[in-house]
């Protein structure tokens, strides 16, 4: 997998994501690790099948937590 670009690190989604925390009071942590990782998302059910597997751009790329529901509700 390659590393996400300075752009998807620090472009414009991540700041609106950053803002967006800091207006509802949430704090912005330091980052550890390795800030160009990226993340994703993996959902598997009981037998095993992989029914959702998402690999984000950067950190302002995840699916919305009611996708992720209704995923898990109609596997």
């Amino acid at each position: 997998m390659h590393s996400a670009s300075f752009w998807d690190v620090w472009g414009p989604k991540t700041w609106w994501v950053y803002l967006k925390e800091i207006v509802k009071g949430g704090k912005v942590r330091k980052s550890e690790g390795d800030i160009r990782q990226r993340g994703g998302d993996v959902l598997i059910g009981p037998d095993g099948i992989v029914h959702m597997h998402h690999i984000g751009t950067g950190p302002a790329d995840r699916p919305a937590v009611e996708a992720l529901l209704k995923k898990i509700h109609s596997a």
